[in-house]
């Protein structure tokens, strides 16, 4: 998750950079890009929370079975889900990029002339 954001951080920042150009602009975007990021430290703080019960659980009931397997299935599916989430807001964040780097139409004035 950790190479995830990393990736996806730098990816994005050096995308507006070389395609938006108002300052204005530049900044919401950067505003949007840290409230896509979010997810990922959410997840290590799920995953982490995730390990704290279960080595809570194998501490106070080491009688229960399973407490690992569980743990690391958890794992996984916060993994999952928080692939998942990363590419939907890669989708959303390429739509909104192609159309605010899309060019200017021009004004009719300038075309007829």
């Amino acid at each position: 998750m950790i190479t995830c954001y990393a990736y996806f951080k730098q990816y994005y920042e050096k995308l507006i950079a070389a395609q938006i150009h108002d300052e204005t602009l530049r900044k919401n975007w950067a505003v949007l890009l840290k409230k896509k990021l979010i997810i990922f430290p959410l997840g290590v703080v799920i995953v982490v929370i995730l390990y704290a019960c279960s080595f809570t659980i194998i501490r106070l009931a080491p009688t229960i079975e399973n407490v690992k397997l569980i743990r690391r299935i958890c794992d996984l599916a916060t993994v999952a889900i928080c692939a998942v989430l990363f590419y939907l807001d890669k989708l959303d964040l390429d739509k909104k990029l192609i159309k605010d780097s899309a060019p200017a139409p021009k004004p009719l004035d300038e075309e007829m002339a």
